[in-house]
């Protein structure tokens, strides 16, 4: 067999695992073995329809500052700048996967891998016969938002020839993504998987849009808190809550210094911002959605200062 699909995952909810089966179910039939690599067990009658199996007990994660990555959420006339929509970094875990990924391949003689994320699913599986075509000629087949080298890169799905597969990408080395990462302005995975291929071989490259109608991407799943932010506002030195719903109607709870609480009534697709007080007397908040504990995070001097830096509002650029 000349190709090998590998699937990364971890799906603690019912919803992820069914996510995960319809990946697995859109590579089936693509003349391409499966590989299923996860952080969380699977059920038995998934891991049945892949070639492989592997359970990683080590899910490593790092709630630390300097690895998470800027996002923005425009409000009226007024830009909400923050490294905490990412409750975590989560790269330590993926590269765990991809060095299993790329010693299945080099050991058990497949000439091309194949990357996609479990919430994903293949629409057309001549994708994967298509980018084998290419690392005839190619060491790696990556999308990213030009086309270009000078994109963004599109994590979801890329190829591999195994023959050429990076050090850094075939042997996991934390202190080397630690590193790496912390160099980045601003901190992404995305930029630094695309470096190490760009600075180890001959890399094609192709635009998302050669995607479109053939690849489902990334879901947004609740349970990654992505969707939620504390920031800061300096005009009135506050702590502030930005709580932006993509799920159905919920009741939030906001406890702050485990005393004074807040409510919101979240509306379906709405968007909400929560003063909390003012950010040097706040200690701990705790954030609750009637079924679980959300988040919860204690504030000192320092943590204060990273949070007024890293996570706050300001004019809108032109």
């Amino acid at each position: 067999m000349r190709d090998l699909v590998f699937v990364t995952a971890f799906c603690t909810t019912e919803e992820q695992e069914n996510s995960l089966e319809r990946c697995v179910d859109s590579i089936v039939g693509s003349d391409a073995h499966i590989a299923l690599i996860s952080h969380s067990h699977v059920p038995i009658h998934i891991q049945k329809k892949c070639n492989y199996y592997f359970f990683d007990y080590h899910n490593e994660i790092s709630d630390d500052p300097g690895l998470l990555g800027l996002k923005y959420f425009h409000v009226q006339d007024k830009t909400i700048q923050s490294i905490f929509f990412d409750k975590y970094f989560y790269g330590f875990a993926i590269y765990r996967m991809f060095a299993m990924a790329s010693q299945i391949g080099i050991n058990f003689g497949y000439e091309n891998i194949h990357h996609i994320e479990y919430d994903c699913e293949l629409l057309d599986k001549d994708l994967i016969k298509e980018n084998s075509e290419d690392l005839q000629n190619y060491d790696s087949v990556i999308y990213t938002t030009t086309g270009g080298a000078d994109g963004f890169l599109f994590g979801a799905f890329k190829s591999f020839k195994v023959s050429s597969l990076p050090q850094n990408f075939k042997t996991y080395n934390r202190d080397y993504i630690e590193t790496e990462i912390k160099k980045m302005q601003p901190a992404a995975l995305e930029f630094l998987t695309k470096d190490i291929f760009i600075n180890s071989g001959n890399v094609l490259f192709k635009g998302t849009n050669a995607l479109s109608n053939r690849f489902k991407g990334s879901s947004l799943f609740y349970n990654r808190n992505l969707h939620y932010t504390l920031f800061y506002k300096e005009e009135n030195k506050s702590l502030n809550l930005l709580y932006n719903s993509f799920g159905p109607e919920e009741n939030i709870t906001i406890l702050v210094n485990k005393g004074m609480v807040f409510n919101l009534n979240v509306k379906e697709k709405h968007w909400y911002i929560q003063e909390l007080g003012i950010f040097d007397q706040i200690d701990n908040v705790r954030i609750d959605n009637s079924f679980r504990i959300l988040f919860e995070k204690d504030f000192d001097e320092k943590t204060r200062e990273i949070y007024k830096h890293k996570s706050f509002i300001s004019e809108k650029d032109n």
